[in-house]
Formats: structure tokens, sequence, C-alpha cells
């Protein structure tokens, strides 16, 4: 060891022994609850140390051979913060590939553990970095099936950024992967990188793995992540390194609340209730080491059992069904292992998969195994099976759901969708101070309404008629996306649309898009020549979120169109209506 060398490991011991290392807590947060679901631990060298930041005191811990015990300190500091949390949140501790490998390392951690008060291994995420210049750690894939075995959770970090890629989830099989920051940084402007992530996401939510992403620090980032499909978060926008007593932000938490009902421009397809989870049947799991005949005795006393899943440990391995099985004994293969019969081309997917994901999952099958049943995995292994049959149903339920959710015509969320909206941005305060309350955060409300269109179909025809309605919203969605605004967009029916956005984004977008709507149809009709007075107006009515008193989605439909029709000029310009301008706030009360 050179001087240099040997002055920094007296320097990095130093400051080990003497305790001048401690723990900063970054949130992690749910992305369909709007809650923190756990922290991810970082160590900080103290103020007015010899060090000046985390990568130095790391680069200086891997150069003197110290990492072990710099992670070792970290992690007892961690722990016993841990130990003060809720009960559900995790906490994420990061280590290098090297000391995970090492054969202590498992037995070390086990036991820190046990003597944490208050604390069990389910609450642990063993956290492993991408970011290594090796290929292979030597015996690294072992210890990931002593932790796992033990009951901790294994993440891998920075996934995007490494060399090693796919080759390590593979071999690895963690329960989460982090998004690296690089991919997340200005991900609502690169269609390449949210195809890759949406490749991701697809990935790991059939597989049954949860996927974090790192390094948000932007809204539009963050609602394109939850377009995508990405279900936890994690940045400066949710929360920065601190202390270990954490909550998330009134106005981050509204703003998660309302992309999930809206998504980017309101198109983001309805996610809820959609997954395979109601449809999973509980399946007989035998190990692969059994031999046939043994398997085939105790099939023959149970008539009610088709078929079985094959497993190694508690990862499947393959599916036998009953009549396979019963031939393999009949053809004097009973001492066979039953690893050995397997149907070939295993599907597996989590509970957490769209019924979509698993129907392409299911019809990319050899036709030889069409009909085996979709294997459904979690955390701790085989959770059950969906047949096909079971699988078509959902499909065929899912598909008539969306039907009443989405509008047919313009793709856009339909009325039910659009009341649900609206409840969240209505709904008064909760009955009891623990309960959060939904629609905090100040967004203002538009009807949009189209003057004469059923006189317009039937002069000019159906298929004009939808065409305007098409132009209509085409019109909001560009007008959104010049303004870089936020918008809720739905369809209600016929001539009508609901357009929420946050506060005072909306009376701009209202007065720029009746300007514009007139300019357009104008311009149309003149293609057509068309008779003046058939030339459509709009009317939009507007509710801004420090006027309105409205409690329900019924009472502002039914307030929206007295005003329009109160409105209404015959063959005059398109205008917005301001309800606070024209209705009291006493009558508004009144029509709640």
């Amino acid at each position: 060891m050179n001087s240099d060398i040997a002055m920094l490991r007296q320097r990095l011991r130093a400051t080990i022994d003497a305790g001048a290392i401690e723990a900063a807590f970054q949130p992690i947060v749910d992305l369909k609850r709007a809650e923190i679901a756990g922290f991810e631990t970082l160590a900080r060298p103290t103020s007015g140390g010899d060090f000046k930041g985390p990568s130095e005191l790391f680069d200086a811990a891997e150069r003197t051979g110290l990492l072990w015990d710099l992670e070792t300190v970290t992690r007892g500091t961690s722990l016993q913060a841990a130990s003060e949390w809720p009960a559900e949140a995790k906490l994420f501790l990061n280590t290098t590939p090297e000391v995970f490998a090492d054969p202590r390392f498992c037995g070390a951690v086990l036991e820190s553990v046990r003597a944490t008060p208050g604390l069990t291994p389910s609450r642990v995420v063993l956290e492993i970095t991408e970011r290594s210049e090796q290929q292979h750690v030597q015996g690294l894939e072992e210890q990931v099936r002593l932790v796992k075995a033990s009951g901790f959770e294994i993440a891998i970090d920075d996934v995007g950024a490494g060399t090693s890629g796919l080759n390590r989830i593979m071999a690895l099989r963690p329960h989460w992967l982090k998004l690296d920051r690089e991919l997340v940084e200005g991900i609502h402007q690169d269609r390449v990188r949210q195809n890759l992530i949406r490749f991701l996401v697809r990935f790991a939510t059939l597989s049954g793995v949860r996927m974090i992403a790192e390094g948000i620090e932007k809204q539009e980032e963050l609602a394109t992540l939850m377009d995508l499909g990405v279900v936890f978060g994690q940045g400066y926008l949710l929360g920065r390194p601190g202390s270990r007593q954490q909550t998330l932000r009134a106005d981050i938490r509204d703003f998660i609340r309302n992309a999930r009902l809206g998504g980017p421009m309101g198109l983001q397809p309805d996610r809820r209730g959609d997954t395979v989870a109601p449809f999973v049947r509980p399946v007989l799991t035998i190990d692969s080491r059994r031999r046939v005949g043994e398997v085939a005795a105790e099939l023959l006393r149970d008539s009610e059992v088709s078929g079985f899943v094959v497993v190694e440990g508690t990862q499947p391995v393959g599916w036998c069904d009953r009549d396979s099985l019963l031939r393999a004994a009949a053809d004097n293969r009973s001492g066979q292992l039953i690893g050995f019969v397997v149907s070939p081309g295993l599907a597996c997917a989590g509970p957490d998969a769209s019924i979509p994901d698993v129907l392409d999952l299911a019809c990319s099958r050899d036709e030889r195994n069409a009909g085996t049943p979709i294997v459904i995995t979690g955390e701790r292994g085989v959770l059950g099976t969906l047949s096909v049959t079971d699988l078509l149903f959902a499909a065929s339920k899912l598909a008539r759901n969306v039907q009443l959710r989405i509008a047919p015509l313009t793709g856009l969320p339909g009325r039910v969708r659009a009341d649900e909206h609206l409840l969240s941005l209505l709904s008064p305060a909760p009955s009891r101070p623990d309960q959060p309350r939904l629609g905090t955060g100040p967004s203002d409300i538009a009807i949009v309404d189209i003057e004469s269109f059923a006189q317009y179909n039937e002069q000019m025809g159906y298929e004009l008629g939808d065409e305007l309605l098409r132009r209509t919203v085409q019109g909001l969605q560009a007008l959104a996306e010049e303004q870089q605004a936020r918008i809720f967009l739905a369809h209600l029916g016929d001539d009508r649309f609901l357009v929420t956005a946050p506060s005072p984004t909306l009376r701009s977008l209202a007065h720029q898009f009746a300007e514009r709507f007139d300019e357009r149809e104008k311009a149309w009709a003149s293609t057509l020549s068309t008779n003046a007075a058939l030339v459509p107006r709009c009317r939009v009515v507007l509710f801004e979120a420090g006027t309105r008193t409205l409690r329900s989605a019924q009472s502002l439909y039914r307030l929206a169109e007295q005003l329009h029709r109160g409105a209404r000029t015959g063959a005059g310009a398109s205008r917005v209506v301001d309800a606070a301008a024209i209705v009291p706030a006493t009558t508004l009360r009144a029509s709640a």
C-alpha cells in the first residue's frame, strides 16, 4: 500500500470510528396511492469532516478496502431509524455488488435486523447498483438466493445505465427495478426513451417486479412516467433526502391524484380494475425433484386436480396436466423426475399485469401449449393460475367496461370517468381529520358546448357532424400542447366536453379556444360553401376554483346548461361565460 492510500485509509478509518457519518432518507412514493411507500437510505459525511460528500466518501472506501466497514456503519444507523417508521414503510439499503457477494453479508444483515426492535427482513430491500465495472461478481447469484430465503427483498439500481442490463436482471430475479435518472430526465420530450420505459414497465409487470423511476424533478416527467405505467417514483420533486420523519407535500399528493384520473391531455386509458388479480385461481405446486409415480398416486386419490405447477424452490419451471402425468406413469416412467414431463413454454405474469398484456402473452405462445394456464407469481413464488377461459372472460368484461368509460367517437374519457374526476375536484372535506381530501389543489372547470349541433347534423349530415366533434377535440389538445398546459379532457356525450386545468391556466386557454374555434369553422365552412347561419359556434361555461361551491357533477352540468342557454345569441361569435359573473354565490350554493 503506497503512502497516499495509507493516509487516505487512516483518514477514513478515523471518520468511521468517530461516527462522523450520518444517514439521510429520500422518500419513495407510491404513485397509485399518492403516499410514501418507503425510504432509500443515503450515507453522508457529517459537516466539517474530512470528506466533502458521499461520492468522495465511497470512492475513498473503494480505494482503501473499507467498503464493508462503511456500509456496516451506515446500515446500523438506517435500521435504527426504520424501526420508528410505520409498519408498511420499506427501507431501501444501498450496497455494492462486492459487499453484497461477501459470504458474511447475509448473516450480518440478518443479525442486524433481528437486533432492531420492530423490524423484520420483509421490510428491508437490499439495493444493488448496476454500475459496476465487473460484468459478474463471483458469488452474487448465490448470495441473492440466500437473502431471498431469509425474507429480504432485492432491488437492482440504475437500470438502463449499466452494461449488464437484462442479463443481470434475469440472473438475479429482483423484486424491484430502479430506472436510472438519465432515462427519466426530460422523458416528456423524448419518444425513444418513452418507448424504452414502456417496454421495461411491461417486462416488469409481466414478471411480477415493481418499478421505481429515479431522478424525477419536473411535473411533466412525473405525469409522463405515470402515463407509461410506472407505479413508484423517487426524486427531488417528490422529496429530497432529509430526516427520517417526512410526509408527501400536499400539492404533490393532489397532482398525483389528479394525474391518476386524467393523465396527460386526459387521454390516459383507465387501468383501474383491469388487472388479472381477481381472476386468479389457487393451484397445486409440486417440487421438480419428486417422482412421476409418487405424484400420480396422489392425483388418483384427488379427482378435482386437473393439473399443477412444477417448481424449483419457489420458482415455477413448468406446467403438467393430469392426463400427461397419468400417461407418463402408464408408460413405465414412474421413476422419472416430475420435472421431465412438464409442458414447454411456461408463461408467467404478475398479479398486477393488465388483462390486455396477459392476453397478448397468451396469444404469443406456440399452438402446442396455447391452452396451458398462465402462472401468476408474486414475491413469494406461485400465487395461482389463470385459465385461458377465465382470461377470455376477463377480456370480454374489460371490453364492456371500456365502452362505458371511453367515448367511442373521440377516444376520450366518457361520462363515467368525467363524473369521477369531477368528484375529486368537488368533494367536500373528509369527515375525519386523518382522511386525505381529494381535489384540494386549485383547478378550474369548463363545459364546452357546440351550439345548434343537432341542426348542423341534420343539415350537413352525421359524417360532417362527427368530423366537427373531432376538430373540437383536436383544437383543445393542440392549444394545451402549445401552452404546455396540463388538462383533463372528457367527452360528456353529443356536443359537450369537460375540460379541467390548474388555475389560472384554463381562463386563458378557454378564450383562445373560442377565438380559434370561430376562425377554424369559418374557414371550414368556406370550403364547403356552407350557409353562414350553419357555421358552428361554441359556448364555454367557466367555473373558477375560487368561486364555485357546487358539490356534485350533476349540479354542475345542470347549471352549465342553464348558463349556456342564457348566453345564446344566434349567429354571434363564440364566447366564454364566466359562471361567477352571472350567478351569485348564493345561487351556486343552492344548486349544490
